[in-house]
């Protein structure tokens, strides 16, 4: 299926990549299906390019790529709406805010998007734990 994005033109996706968010995306309730888009295999950032309009389009990090040792703990009600088991593989990204100058990019790694890769279904989740709603991802220069 061939989809518009706001960034890269017309891009072809498979039916089968479409993630649904049953839920939205806060502040997209409206949003419920996204591909993502990965101009370079298997590298970051991505895309999550909503798959009916041009907006929205999210730039999305792996947060392991910043730190470490992240986690994600889901509650019964997320696991039973992304229909995920104990043993589910789930993607999890960070959603990037890159403003005018891209050194001042950060992440929302408070808030993650929670992909169940085996079934598509997506959530944004708030994490209890103590993760920053704005993490720089690049290192400031001491002057």
């Amino acid at each position: 299926m061939e989809i518009e994005t706001r960034d890269f033109g017309k891009v072809d996706v498979r039916e089968e990549d479409i993630i649904s968010f049953p839920d939205g995306i806060y502040a997209f309730d409206e949003a419920k299906h996204f591909a993502l888009i990965a101009p370079q295999e298997n590298k970051y950032p991505m895309w999550l390019q909503c798959t009916d309009c041009l907006k929205p389009c999210f730039i999305v990090f792996d947060p392991k790529l910043f730190c470490e040792d992240y986690k994600v703990t889901l509650n019964d009600s997320e696991k039973s709406l992304l229909k995920a088991g104990d043993d589910a593989k789930l993607q999890v990204l960070c959603i990037a805010h890159v403003p005018e100058d891209f050194r001042d990019t950060t992440v929302n790694m408070k808030s993650p998007i929670v992909i169940n890769t085996e079934n598509k279904l997506a959530m944004q989740v708030i994490l209890p734990h103590n993760y920053p709603y704005r993490q720089p991802i690049y290192k400031k220069q001491e002057a």
